[in-house]
């Protein structure tokens, strides 16, 4: 029971960030909570001088309760009254290492169904991708998932191999992708931004 509470509270966690839009520099790395694995680096501080750059400013979008917010680097994600919260798995559900993907991809299903609506808005999650525990399906499950522009975050994936095709694109589409079990230290740095800590 508890488990599925902590998974209940990170997919809401997960969707509330990525509705909102980050504001923070992209660039900074956070902590990651326990068993995922935070694939951001912050850039190496440099000793020269800024350099002043104009950028236009950001989109105000106006909320339901009439507050404002100012998009983040990444965008924002609106929805309509009732329009649903698009979630996507991708994990090993197939082949010999489907013991990963399975309970996990169940858990997620689980999850979603302890936790209902975020803000009467129902979160959807799809039709689940295989990331065959390989850089194959991990490329192939991450193009499928980004085809999709309305998906807000990744539960994903089983094996490291499928996250490191994976996550760049995943990244760059402006999504969240945790997940339930990588370990490879290719997918982490530090605070400093050093890679493999």
């Amino acid at each position: 029971m508890r488990k599925r509470h902590l998974i209940a509270l990170v997919l809401g966690l997960m969707l509330v960030f990525a509705a909102c839009g980050d504001t923070s520099d992209p660039t900074e790395a956070t902590d990651a909570p326990p068993g995922t694995e935070a694939t951001t680096t912050s850039a190496p501080e440099t000793t020269e001088a800024p350099t002043t750059t104009t950028t236009e400013p950001q989109e105000t979008t106006t909320t339901a309760d009439g507050g404002e917010f100012e998009e983040g680097p990444l965008g924002a994600v609106r929805l309509g009254p009732g329009d649903p919260i698009e979630i996507r798995t991708a994990l090993a559900i197939s082949g010999d290492v489907a013991f990963l993907g399975i309970p996990s991809q169940r858990a997620v299903e689980l999850a979603v169904e302890d936790y209902g609506d975020i803000m009467d808005h129902p979160v959807e999650l799809g039709t689940p991708e295989d990331d065959l525990c390989s850089n194959d399906g991990g490329q192939s499950a991450g193009q499928a998932i980004v085809a999709q522009e309305d998906v807000v975050g990744v539960i994903a994936t089983s094996c490291s191999g499928a996250a490191v095709a994976m996550s760049p694109l995943i990244s760059a589409a402006g999504m969240v992708m945790i997940s339930p079990s990588n370990t490879s230290p290719a997918l982490t740095s530090d605070l400093q931004g050093n890679a493999n800590s």
